[in-house]
């Protein structure tokens, strides 16, 4: 990074006592004679749009509304289109400028490949008007195509944040405007959450951006929330702690001393130290965006296909599965980009081994009630296991609600390979840890048409 054309500049007051001395020497010089009239002078707008809206260059942003609405949905995508993409991906990795796509669905938040990484895209426009009033003419103008990338780093309290600017228009303002991002972090909640670079600015001018196009900010995040006594001491012994990312954008143009900002950006993220308290509870960066993980279900793998296959048939004809309709009318977990086809996700249960060891064993005595008390054994010599959907590793398990009971979710068993049963959850297992899924957090299951 080139230490000349970036620099970090704390806010002042300097506008402040400005305005101070302008206004004392109006009002002594208005003892011997009236005020003169003020000048009409030049004023500017500027705006961050989602860069999934088409506004033409030459939108006059002063006949826009404020708030622009929230994209509606896109079309669902297909999923065997998703799943062969890195976004769909058990494992977590970072985000690259290159990845970083615009996505209706996003609307005006941050498109996000996994809980570790997230990115987004946005058209910026500055306009400049001859004088403040509606009928002025539009004097100058710029454009800039932005891309932000957010990256939690691994197994540290720390993020990476770079800013992408590039495909930059201007018309009537010189290339020594300077274009700023300002950012911010702060705590959300009570206790003594704090960020080593709590509010920072950097500028460049135009011409310097169209040279050197990626600038980045480090976050450090302290502290931690105050406890919550309703949590069990295990979960208040890990530490979760929020914290509030604030970017905005704004222009100082060179031929007036005005600074003009957009509306701010926000996205909020928590950290903890689960990572620290037991390396077989959760890996990876010990701070996640509050998402809901997915976890890509190979059903083309033949080492999972048993377990796999009754997934499947639970989600897509739940009432051919046992114990079915006599226990629930659906089973949870399952995702859709068609959120009329989405069910309620699963959620990780770590520090409970009374209630895995509960849903374990109802899931056992529904095995044993349907196949016999010998659906261990195989003709193959091989044995099985009872596997159970949902796991018996989320509070949704087999236990989760009495016997007989056929509203709500639901859940379903079956004798499987031992191996398939055991990968399966060795998978699930290694997805829940590797994205850093905390006890109590959830998680879907994406299944490819």
């Amino acid at each position: 990074m080139n230490g000349e054309k970036m620099r970090l500049r704390r806010r002042v007051c300097t506008a402040l006592s400005l305005s101070f001395a302008i206004l004392t020497a109006v009002s002594l010089t208005g003892i011997a004679q009236a005020a003169p009239v003020k000048a009409k002078h030049a004023v500017g707008i500027l705006r961050e749009f989602p860069a999934t809206m088409n506004i033409p260059l030459d939108q006059d942003l002063r006949k826009l509304p404020a708030a622009l609405a929230i994209q509606p949905d896109a079309p669902a995508v297909p999923e065997d289109e998703v799943t062969t993409k890195a976004w769909q991906s058990n494992t977590p990795e970072p985000v690259s400028f290159d990845e970083c796509h615009p996505d209706p669905r996003a609307g005006n938040g941050y498109v996000v490949k996994n809980r570790l990484a997230a990115c987004k895209m946005t058209n910026l426009r500055y306009q400049r008007y001859a004088c403040p009033e509606a009928d002025c003419p539009i004097i100058g103008s710029a454009s800039a195509r932005v891309t932000v990338i957010f990256n939690m780093q691994p197994e540290q309290r720390r993020a990476v944040v770079m800013h992408k600017l590039y495909d930059i228009h201007y018309n009537g303002v010189p290339d020594s405007t300077q274009l700023g991002i300002g950012m911010s972090c702060e705590k959300v909640n009570k206790g003594t959450a704090y960020c080593d670079e709590p509010d920072t600015e950097m500028d460049k001018s135009i011409a310097e951006w169209k040279d050197e196009p990626i600038d980045f900010q480090v976050l450090t995040m302290h502290g931690e929330d105050a406890p919550n006594p309703a949590d069990n001491p295990r979960i208040q012994a890990e530490k979760r702690t929020s914290y509030l990312h604030t970017r905005h954008f704004f222009v100082v143009d060179p031929d007036d001393t005005e600074r003009v900002e957009d509306t701010p950006l926000k996205v909020t993220f928590r950290c903890d130290v689960g990572r620290k308290l037991s390396a077989s509870y959760v890996l990876g960066s010990d701070c996640v965006f509050p998402v809901i993980a997915k976890f890509l279900l190979d059903t083309n793998d033949s080492s999972i296909k048993d377990a796999a296959s009754l997934i499947t048939q639970a989600m897509h004809n739940y009432r051919s599965t046992y114990p079915g309709l006599t226990q629930g009318d659906f089973v949870p977990g399952r995702f859709h980009w068609n959120s009329g086809l989405r069910k309620p996700p699963l959620t990780r249960l770590y520090h409970n081994k009374a209630a895995q060891d509960a849903n374990r064993t109802r899931a056992e005595q529904s095995c044993a009630e349907h196949w016999g008390p010998g659906y261990r054994d195989r003709p193959d010599g091989k044995t099985n296991d009872c596997f159970a959907y949902p796991f018996n590793s989320t509070t949704q398990g087999a236990n989760a609600k009495p016997p007989n009971t056929p509203h709500g979710q639901g859940y379903a068993v079956q004798p499987v390979l031992s191996d398939a049963s055991r990968l399966l959850n060795v998978a699930i297992d290694r997805f829940t840890y590797e994205n850093h899924i905390l006890d109590g957090d959830q998680y879907w299951i994406l299944i490819p048409d």
